[in-house]
């Protein structure tokens, strides 16, 4: 070991040199006598009898050396002999040194050395150190040197042989306008970048950000561990091979991957892996992987994944996922997914999903889903088991359970509830409700806010005493009435559910069209009866919440069900009026006269 380390010592002696036509093997004696070391090497592998000259102050050996041969040697160190061999034909040489700060000095660290043609890169240590190993096959080879926040910096290599190269790079002070930070300089940043990419990785990219190439193709098995080494994220490829995962700057045609692709800047054609792809540009053509997608530019084309897919920017094409996908801005085409489909801004298509559909900004399509559907203005069809909601509804929604829109310009069906602000078009549910309305209101509970409220109180030709509530607009509202005769012989009772229209002919004056059905039963006898009425009515209003009414019936009865047959039988309804029978039906001519307040 002593021996060894005073050996290394020779190529690292500074000395003087003024050597003027001398031959070569003269020149060797003088260094070596200067240096108080020997030479050893084959006489026949040197030009000894080359005339030379060299001039140097403060040199190592090593640099007179290399500039006196031209690079063509290498050196090896036994106790005090320097051994001169010729350079095998495609062998490697390093080149070392140190990166400083140019104003202050100070060596920087995880600064990022690299030859931008043979893409060999590695990093400074703590101390600002760099070993860089090239290969000398190449006639020239340039080292640049890269640092956020530094200017670039690149220094050509004259010869191709073991030399130090230290370099100064100058802080980066120009004023940079201020722009939109975009998915292709943030892969590195997201959960799945920080996960799957080394530090080391992560700060390259920071260090290369203004660096590409282009290569026909790359293999890695690991992100830093592969065709390109660490160099693999500055470099797009034709074909991309990662056997279980990769890291490069972009693809033109087809990547695929064991478990994991990450793409810096855009994909173009068709990626695939086991598990996650990662792109950071845009996707154009088509994407598949067995978990999930990720996209931070925007997706034209057709996206697939097991379980979810997220694209930042906006989809043109069809994305589809096994539980979750999401579009941070517009969607043109499909998104089908196991449970929830997301868009943030505009869809213009169809969303699909198993549970729930969003549409943040505007629906021009169609939204079917299993439980809820939810955009902010809709052009088209919502259709849903459970709910939709809208802000604005231009179109047609169905659900199983409630539909809830601010205003409506088309229809709502729903087999329970309709809630909406305005309606201009029909709500049919069991009940509909809406602050205003200038449309249709078909359900068994109507309610208007700014509408149609009348409590009736009236004699008929059934009975005698007649309540009725009729809710909903003036074109169309829906009667709730119930009745009864307290009269002996056989009390008698109605309850039913109509529908209704008011003609205004003046201020004071206006008809009615109503069309009902009703449950009668006289008491102690054995039958139930449905009766069927149309009626109409002239109404005079002698003033604001009052009005008079008075018009005929047309009445059917038929006999339902037998409740208690050991009773005795139900005499028909509107006997004792002018019509005919047959069995267990009656159709007859009645009247109707009563009051209408509010």
């Amino acid at each position: 070991m002593p021996a060894v380390g005073f050996a290394q010592q020779i190529l690292n002696r500074t000395m003087d040199v003024d050597i003027r036509n001398k031959s070569l093997a003269t020149a060797l004696q003088l260094i070596g006598k200067k240096g108080n070391f020997t030479f050893s090497y084959i006489s026949n592998s040197i030009p000894q009898d080359s005339l030379v000259t060299i001039i140097e102050k403060g040199k190592t050996v090593r640099q007179i050396l290399d500039k006196l041969l031209d690079g063509n040697y290498q050196y090896k160190e036994y106790n005090n002999y320097l051994i001169l061999q010729v350079k095998p034909p495609g062998q490697f040489f390093y080149v070392s040194g140190f990166v400083t700060d140019r104003e202050t000095g100070q060596r920087i660290s995880n600064a990022t050395v690299y030859e931008r043609h043979q893409l060999i890169s590695t990093f400074t240590n703590n101390e600002g150190y760099y070993r860089l190993r090239l290969r000398d096959k190449y006639p020239a080879a340039a080292i640049s040197v890269s640092k956020d926040l530094y200017a670039d910096t690149s220094l050509l290599l004259p010869i191709s042989n073991d030399q130090t190269v230290n370099v100064t790079i100058s802080p980066y002070t120009r004023m940079l306008p201020t722009v939109e930070i975009t998915g292709h300089s943030q892969v590195e940043k997201t959960w799945f970048g920080k996960l799957l990419l080394s530090s080391k990785l992560r700060q390259q990219s920071d260090n290369l950000r203004h660096f590409f190439a282009d290569k026909p193709y790359q293999v890695s098995l690991i992100p830093g561990l592969g065709t390109h080494g660490r160099m693999g994220g500055q470099v797009a490829n034709k074909f991309s091979l990662n056997v279980l995962g990769g890291y490069t700057a972009g693809v033109d045609g087809v990547e695929l991957a064991g478990a994991f692709n990450i793409v810096k800047n855009d994909v173009h054609n068709v990626q695939v892996a086991g598990l996650l792809n990662m792109t950071g540009g845009k996707m154009i053509g088509v994407q598949l992987a067995g978990l999930h997608n990720n996209v931070l530019d925007s997706m034209h084309g057709v996206q697939l994944a097991g379980i979810s897919n997220n694209i930042i920017g906006s989809q043109k094409g069809v994305q589809i996922s096994g539980a979750v996908q999401r579009v941070e801005k517009n969607m043109t085409g499909v998104q089908a997914a196991g449970l929830i489909s997301s868009t943030y801004g505009k869809v213009d298509g169809l969303q699909l999903s198993g549970a729930c559909n969003f549409a943040m900004d505007s629906l021009y399509g169609v939204q079917v889903a299993g439980i809820l559907n939810s955009a902010e203005n809709v052009h088209g069809l919502q259709a849903t088991a459970g709910g939709n909601l809208s802000a604005n509804m231009h179109g047609l929604q169905v659900a199983g359970i409630f539909n809830i829109a601010h205003n409506v310009e088309g229809t709502q069906v729903s087999t329970f509830f309709n809630r909406a602000r305005y309606v201009k078009g029909v709500q049919i549910g069991f009940v509909n409700v809406a602050d205003s309305t200038t449309g249709y209101m078909i359900g068994f509970i109507n309610i208007v806010k700014k509408g149609y409220h009348k409590l009736s109180v009236s004699s008929t030709d059934l009975v005698p005493f007649n309540v009725s509530w009729k809710s909903g607009s003036a074109k169309l509202y829906s009667i709730l009435s119930g009745g009864m005769s307290l009269e002996d012989p056989g009390r008698s009772f109605v309850l039913g559910y109509g529908i209704g229209r008011e003609m205004l002919m003046h201020p004071h004056y206006s008809v009615t069209a109503e069309l009902s059905a009703q449950t009668y039963h006289q008491s102690g006898t054995s039958d139930e009866f449905q009766v069927y009425r149309a009626s109409g009515a002239f109404l005079y209003k002698p003033r604001k919440g009052l009005a008079i009414f008075a018009g005929p019936v047309i009445s059917a009865a038929v006999l339902d069900k037998t409740t208690r047959p050991e009773l005795p039988v139900s005499p028909l309804p509107g006997k004792n009026y002018l019509g005919f029978g047959n069995g267990d039906t009656r159709l007859w001519l009645g009247w109707q006269i009563g009051v209408t307040i509010f």
